[in-house]
């Protein structure tokens, strides 16, 4: 039986079009010389739900554990996808509703971290939809460049677009 993971994702949206970003570890790459290098990757705030928990309000909840700072509402629910993993040696669905909402920029100040998060977590970033689609490094989701653009584009869509995460 596969079971089901829920999160809430923040499309956190600045006055210069960029999106806040975290980077986080995704273990270790052995080179062909034998030297091990940490893989990272890019990905916007949010996380699980806990038990009983809404979309919403983890993602309120993720957002101030992982950036400090306090919103007042989740955003426009824009984006929402599904993708099945394997973790700890069983099937996992992940479903992901991505929300979008403009915001003045920050400086993130996590609180309240586990001791593994605090270890997973590398940094912060502002990012434009150009220097992503320019960048060499992964991002979470796959085309954030474009899915960004596209966003940014129109008006955000009145029911969420599926997405590949």
């Amino acid at each position: 039986m596969t079971r089901t993971i829920p999160s809430a994702r923040a499309l956190l949206i600045d006055q210069q079009d960029r999106v806040l970003l975290m980077q986080l570890a995704a273990g270790h790459v052995v080179l062909p010389d034998r030297a091990s290098v940490p893989r990272t990757f890019w990905v916007t705030p949010g996380g699980s739900l806990d038990d009983g928990e809404s979309f919403e309000a983890a993602l309120l909840r993720e957002i101030w554990e992982e950036t400090g700072r306090r919103l007042t509402h989740a955003g426009q629910w824009v984006w929402t996808g599904e993708k099945e993993i394997v973790r700890d040696g069983h099937r996992v669905l992940t479903l992901a509703r991505v929300y979008a909402q403009r915001i003045a920029t920050f400086d993130p100040a996590p609180q309240g971290l586990t001791a593994e998060e605090q270890a997973g977590i590398r940094g912060f970033r502002w990012w434009s939809a150009s220097e992503i689609a320019a960048s060499g490094d992964r991002f979470v989701p796959r085309h954030l460049a474009r899915l960004l653009n596209d966003l940014l584009a129109a008006p955000w869509p009145a029911d969420p677009i599926g997405i590949e995460v």
